[in-house]
């Protein structure tokens, strides 16, 4: 089973944020790791390899730290993997960057499975897996919780989870392009073995230009970036003192004459 896992580097979100001017993010005061979801969509491809063979690749699009996001994935177990290491597809928006990773995975020569984490901690889109399912056009599922290949290899049934608690169940045909959500699975701690052999396990460079992606930056994307700020809060809390009584009488009035709830 050929099995595809894309990964994303994001900002660990305990770091300490500041912008610079109003679009950009100094880099100096914060720490990155592989986003969460991903890893949980790691760990399933690397269940389905124990159980049927194969070999899984990690596929990533980003500047070259990222790589060491990949190289995690290696240590856990993946085989080996793409890197998209191009400014211009990291300008884009996710429609930019989706189609730079869909032609990654067109140069496996087809894959059976396409595994993502089933939204970015950063940016909270949610839209690059299946937006990459719509450019192959895959069959694909999204916050998917659990996966039974069947013993055909050619066919699945995964649960979906719905909000509410519930939980749908699907028949999909492969190959198909999965999102996978927090809680399928426990992700694995790399060994000291699978950290050593990680470092020697192939990792394929590419520019946009070597994947035949010409559509980058702004110019290829879809949306445009139009401002980055902290939100701010127009709310504030008062501290009424004095005694019962006449503390009363004033929050009877601040309602009243400020809030005008009452």
């Amino acid at each position: 089973m050929k099995i595809a896992v894309l990964v994303k580097q994001v900002p660990d979100m305990e770091s300490k944020f500041k912008i610079i001017g109003d679009s950009k993010i100094d880099e100096s005061q914060i720490a990155f790791k592989m986003n969460d979801f991903d890893e949980y969509a790691v760990e399933a491809a690397l269940q389905l390899k124990e159980k049927f063979g194969g070999e899984v690749i990690i596929i990533s699009a980003g500047p070259e730290r990222a790589s060491k996001e990949i190289r995690q994935a290696f240590a856990m177990g993946g085989d080996w993997g793409i890197q998209i290491q191009d400014e211009q597809v990291d300008a884009g928006d996710n429609f930019v960057v989706a189609s730079a990773l869909c032609k990654a995975v067109e140069s496996l020569g087809g894959v059976d499975l396409l595994l993502t984490g089933v939204q970015a901690e950063d940016d909270q889109a949610a839209v690059t897996g299946v937006m990459i399912a719509d450019m192959l056009g895959m069959p694909h599922c999204t916050n998917v919780v659990k996966i039974e290949v069947g013993g055909d290899g050619k066919s699945m049934t995964v649960n979906r989870e719905l909000e509410g608690g519930l939980n749908e169940v699907l028949e999909m045909a492969m190959p198909a392009v999965l999102t996978i959500q927090s809680g399928i699975n426990q992700p694995r701690y790399p060994t000291l073995p699978g950290i050593m052999k990680a470092k020697k396990k192939r990792l394929d460079v590419k520019k946009a230009a070597d994947l035949g992606v010409s559509a980058v930056g702004d110019a290829g994307s879809m949306t445009k970036f139009v401002k980055m700020f902290f939100p701010v809060s127009d709310h504030k809390a008062e501290i009424i003192e004095g005694e019962p009584k006449t503390a009363a009488a004033k929050l009877v009035e601040k309602l009243r004459n400020e809030a005008k709830v009452i």
